[in-house]
């Protein structure tokens, strides 16, 4: 055989194997990567089980947050709940995720769950998740038991449990201010605000961060920021077109804001459920209202009596009706069989009244509320669960 012959099959050997273990050394880099980011999203869930627990543990801590050692609270039972159900979901998850190479077999006592594991980035997703879906029920409960103290749901006057979770229900609607959105930050800082603003239009938000986003380039990467917390569905969008955290069932959201002045947003931008929980709350048992009755105490609930812009509305029409007096006899009677009943500017009741219609329906279907035989609205659900999140 000729020497170059030789040579050439060496080479190709050579170069066979080295290419074989570059990939493989990127191979192991990647896994050692979302290896890392698994043992960051498992500290993030052990941290939350640890600050939930210290409060048996610590006297001190037991002092500042005592409403923590009720157990017959329903803010507590709440979030035990929703942490069994995210220990049992993280077991099995793990359970799914493939093993990493050369893994079988190893002692799964070590403590450290990621060496064993080979994540794919789907199942980083759906960790990361999970986690959130921890850290957002541990914030609320927190915040309310901080709040409340010992006291009950009954004694602060509130329709249910869920209302000590969300400060928000019935304060108006506002958008936050945001800070710096860095290209390191910008996702932590788009949920942050989304989590003080939802539920709200996809459009609105891409509004809201744009106006709000400080800094070059920040309104982009705080879209981008969004897209992907859509894409991976730590935030989705409901079939009215309203983003929810992904951490939230909305089937039991019971909360409602109102909309009307200092809100930033106007009652067209409610989602119908967050209506229905308003109109469910003008009903307590027993007591059951006309549709009529109940769109009148509706928007002075919601603070959608038309406010400003309904008296402008009505004293731009007035003036106009006064001009039209002051025409010829001929020409008057043309624009009245024009405008027969002197409203030349549209009032904003309709829409409003429409955005109650959709809320009414909403609590209908929802099993929210009922229309009982004499056609009153009356409610159906008696009982709310005690935590909103998954």
């Amino acid at each position: 055989m000729e020497f170059w012959v030789i040579m050439l099959i060496v080479f190709v050997v050579v170069a066979g194997v080295g290419g074989w273990a570059g990939v493989a050394a990127v191979r192991r880099s990647q896994l050692t990567g979302r290896q890392e980011r698994w043992r960051e999203l498992e500290r993030r869930f052990h941290r939350v089980t640890m600050d939930a627990e210290r409060y048996d543990r610590s006297p001190g801590d037991a002092l500042a947050a005592p409403g923590w050692l009720d157990r017959s609270s329903p803010v507590v039972r709440g979030f035990s709940g929703t942490l069994k159900r995210a220990a049992r979901d993280k077991y099995a998850l793990e359970r799914s995720v493939a093993p990493a190479p050369g893994a079988r077999g190893r002692d799964p006592g070590t403590g450290d769950t990621a060496s064993r594991l080979a994540p794919t980035d789907q199942d980083l997703e759906s960790l990361e998740l999970l986690v959130e879906r921890v850290e957002d029920a541990y914030r609320d409960a927190d915040r309310a038991v901080r709040t409340t103290g010992w006291s009950t749901p009954g004694t602060l006057q509130v329709p249910h449990p869920q209302f000590l979770l969300d400060p928000r229900w019935g304060r108006p609607a506002v958008l936050p201010r945001m800070g710096a959105v860095t290209a390191r930050d910008a996702e932590r800082a788009v949920k942050d605000f989304l989590d003080a603003t939802y539920p709200l239009r996809r459009e609105k938000a891409l509004k809201a961060l744009r106006e709000r986003a400080d800094g070059p380039g920040a309104a982009y990467r705080a879209q981008k920021a969004l897209d992907r917390l859509m894409a991976t569905h730590r935030y989705t969008v409901d079939r009215h077109g309203f983003l929810w955290p992904g951490s939230t069932e909305v089937e039991h959201w019971g909360v409602y804001r109102t909309f009307g002045r200092p809100a930033d947003l106007p009652l067209d931008d409610a989602p119908p459920v967050e209506i229905a929980n308003a109109l469910w709350s003008l009903l307590p048992d027993g007591r059951c209202l006309s549709e009529e009755e109940l769109f009148e105490e509706a928007r002075t609930l919601l603070g959608a009596t038309g406010g400003f812009g309904a008296g402008i509305t009505e004293s731009l029409n007035a003036g106009i009706v006064r001009g039209v007096q002051s025409l010829p006899e001929n020409v008057r009677k043309v624009i009245q069989d024009v405008v027969p009943n002197g409203t030349f500017i549209p009032s904003p009741r309709p829409r409003m009244d429409q955005r109650l219609h959709e809320g009414l329906l909403e609590g209908l279907v929802t099993g929210r509320l009922q229309r009982v035989a004499d056609g009153r609205i009356c409610r159906l659900r008696a009982a709310w669960p005690s935590t909103y999140r998954r």
